[in-house]
């Protein structure tokens, strides 16, 4: 009875990690998709204007991007990676958003405090992977 329940538990303690990593490969099928949607807008560019050409490639990168980043996060497990996705997706609404400036300041503080959090108050076990 005893063996039998640990065996449960550990059971338990490794769904999660399993399950992440079968989200991880559905988001990398989705990845590989979308970055075949940028190639291929890339040289899309006689039908639309060219600033409303660079925002569409630029928004579609991000996108890949930041889904790279969040399937490194959901793999890894380190603090670093988790804030890398944050500033990842801040950036993203200052370069491919038209907002008002004091959204556009919010977000740059907003990447200054991940950056000074990143530098001043991790320590060294904080940059290494979970197992």
């Amino acid at each position: 009875m005893k063996r039998s329940r640990e065996t449960f538990h550990k059971l338990i303690v490794k769904m999660p990690t399993f399950l992440e990593k079968i989200i991880a490969a559905i988001l990398l099928i989705g990845v590989f998709y979308g970055g075949f949607n940028v190639v291929m807008e890339a040289f899309n560019f006689g039908s639309i204007e060219a600033s409303q050409y660079l925002e569409n490639l630029l928004n579609s990168a991000f996108s890949v991007i930041i889904v790279i980043e969040f399937v490194r996060m959901l793999v890894k497990h380190s603090m670093n990676t988790i804030i890398e996705v944050l500033i990842f997706a801040i950036a993203r609404g200052l370069v491919a958003g038209h907002e008002a400036a004091i959204y556009v300041l919010i977000r740059v503080i907003s990447i200054a405090i991940l950056l000074f959090a990143r530098k001043y108050l991790f320590k060294e076990f904080d940059f290494e992977e979970e197992e």
